[in-house]
């Protein structure tokens, strides 16, 4: 009975330290209150390729020189479409980051090789203090992928003329 009770205190002890570790902030850089560095978001890229064909084949937010870009990637276009946002705009997106815990994506690298036809994704931000995050994968996603993915392409998609929503 002695050695029960040990070894139940020796598991709720490594449960509670483990518990407590926590990943290290890409970069080593302190997040701001809502979970993402205290600086711009200066660069935002998504991709997302499967077997239905899509319109929009990616984005690409840019801030230079004080402004704010959003690059559409479109089947059959040589050339990225280009649409001007706002701060506002940004902000929503920067928040995004924060609500599904986009930071701790860095490194990401799944594949599922049992798959013959899946989805693949290609995530990669940064921002001015040089914190950076670049993940993909092939069948396999880092966790809150399938709501973050959502939100992001309802954000960006809105920003196109009706006509040229078309998946």
């Amino acid at each position: 009975m002695n050695r029960r009770a040990i070894l139940l205190c020796l598991l709720l002890g490594a449960a509670f330290l483990l518990g407590g570790c926590q990943k290290p902030v890409p970069n080593d850089k302190a997040p701001n209150e809502h979970g993402v560095p205290d600086a711009a978001l200066t660069e935002f890229s998504f991709t997302e390729s499967s077997s239905y064909f899509k319109r929009v084949q990616g984005y690409e937010f840019r801030s230079e020189e004080g402004k704010n870009t959003v690059y559409f990637l479109m089947a059959n276009e040589e050339e990225p479409y280009p649409v001007p946002v706002d701060e506002a705009w940004v902000d929503t997106l920067t928040g995004f980051i924060s609500q599904y815990g986009m930071l701790a994506w860095d490194g990401f690298s799944g594949s599922d090789s049992t798959l013959l036809d899946g989805t693949h994704f290609n995530v990669n931000f940064s921002f001015a203090d040089g914190t950076a995050v670049h993940a993909s994968g092939y069948g396999k996603f880092p966790s809150g992928y399938g709501a973050a993915s959502s939100a992001i392409d309802a954000h960006f998609i809105r920003l196109l003329p009706e006509d040229m929503r078309d998946w």
